[in-house]
């Protein structure tokens, strides 16, 4: 192509870029279901023609796009970007890897200022657990051997061991998964079972004082979350902001609280079971009434079986109620405080609040079998379905932004690093990359 050919080329200007535009397809008030108009312009001042394309998400279908759209919404409320390099298959891939007693001993003694890993150190990629298995199979086993040999014996001694670990085995295994997505392994096991008992003593005291008064009666998703939420804030204002500065310790003491609760509430439930049967027996004549010989285990069993199966149902949806929830809601104010002391402005902060009522709002639906006494089972097993996986859709969010955070963290402390090392062997101050980021002509 000649000099002349190729200026008048250049002279011909660039074809206008496609645009929405409002309106139908010719002949019809709207556009085609599931599509929207783009007018496409050769060049300026030419002519135009309409096309009509699939609307964003079409492609995938309705269901598709509404579950999309929903996602998007959860994750704006939330403050958490997408998923990225998640999967279910991958986080528990190492669950079953056979492991020695030191291994087992090495990965617990963790969490004390000499042996918390530099920051350095910490993998921010998913973290893969597999203690919360043996925790949750070394419980089960316990609470199976110990159900047969009251079955076998009637003894009534081991009634009390069956409720306990029917109780905690699901909740302590729960909790032992959150521990372990804890990458920067600065919380010890000595100060999780503090957080446990302190903090979930406090949440219940002030639960309980709360349903004193009537208005509150109603109100299990704000009287409940909001109180073990501050449990959370209490138990940890003593240890300074700069030893649990992440957004994966606010999950971790969250979920603390929240499965000490979640134990304290199933107790209660299981005793609400087993005592009609005990005062029917107790007003019935009691021991006096048994046969020579015959075990009062024998006597109690219909009421033990009751409560051994109210106990058994509630440990198995822990995982999806109280101790997600408080996750979510610790996670979220602690990526508001960070490294500073707690204060009220924080609450009071919209990153915090918008996120917050995510638990509040699953609690109620959680619960709406109490507030509606007349829905049906079905209805409330797909609620149960649904504020589960958005429960732990949020928490994952939150957990891959809490490993973002400590990336960032340990950026900055190589960019402050480098920096000292450059000024210290008189090259001169290096500005950081970030700042040159920020203010790229110079500051």
């Amino acid at each position: 192509m000649g000099a002349a050919s190729s200026a008048q080329a250049a002279a011909i200007p660039a074809a206008a870029p496609q645009q929405a535009v409002p309106g139908a397809y010719p002949g019809a008030s709207a556009p085609p279901p599931g599509t929207v108009p783009m007018v496409y312009q050769a060049y300026p001042g030419g002519p135009q023609q309409v096309y009509y394309v699939p609307a964003q998400g079409a492609h995938a279908g309705t269901a598709g796009g509404l579950l999309a759209g929903i996602r998007e919404k959860i994750r704006n409320l939330a403050s958490t970007d997408k998923l990225e390099g998640f999967s279910l298959k991958e986080l528990f891939k190492e669950t079953f890897a056979k492991r020695g007693a030191d291994a087992v001993e090495e990965y617990l003694a963790v969490g004390s200022p000499r042996t918390t890993p530099p920051l350095e150190m910490v993998d921010t990629n998913w973290p893969k657990p597999w203690m919360f298995f043996r925790v949750l199979v070394g419980l089960v086993v316990a609470y199976a051997a110990i159900y047969a040999l009251f079955l076998y014996t009637l003894n009534e001694k081991p009634m009390v061991a069956i409720m306990v670990l029917a109780t905690f085995a699901v909740p302590l295994a729960t909790l032992t998964l959150i521990w372990e997505l804890n990458t920067p392994r600065n919380v010890s096991i000595a100060e999780v079972m503090n957080v446990f008992l302190v903090g979930g003593g406090i949440a219940v005291v002030m639960i309980t004082l709360w349903y004193l008064i009537p208005i509150f009666g109603n109100m299990p998703g704000i009287v409940e979350e909001t109180s073990k939420l501050l449990a959370v804030i209490i138990v940890t204002y003593r240890v300074r902001g700069s030893r649990f500065p992440y957004q994966l310790n606010g999950i971790l003491f969250g979920a603390t609280v929240g499965a000490a609760f979640a134990c304290s509430e199933t107790l209660g439930y299981g005793l609400d079971q087993f005592a009609p049967g005990l005062i029917s027996f107790v007003q019935g004549g009691g021991m006096a009434t048994l046969p020579n010989g015959s075990p009062l285990a024998a006597a109690m069993m219909p009421a033990m079986k009751d409560t051994i199966s109210a106990l058994n149902m509630r440990g198995l949806l822990s995982p999806f109620g109280h101790i997600v929830w408080t996750a979510i809601a610790a996670g979220a104010f602690w990526r508001v405080k960070g490294d500073k002391t707690a204060n009220l402005s924080m609450l009071l902060d919209g990153r915090f609040l918008r996120a917050f009522c995510i638990p509040v709002a699953m609690h109620t639906i959680w619960d709406a079998g109490i507030l509606i006494p007349n829905i049906s089972d079905v209805v409330m097993y797909a609620l149960w379905a649904a504020t589960s996986l958005t429960s732990y859709y949020v928490l994952f969010g939150m957990v891959q932004q809490g490993l973002h955070q400590v990336r960032d963290m340990q950026k900055a402390q190589l960019e402050h690093t480098l920096v000292h090392v450059e000024e210290t062997l008189g090259l001169g101050a290096r500005v950081p990359a970030v700042v040159q980021q920020q203010y790229p002509a110079g500051v």
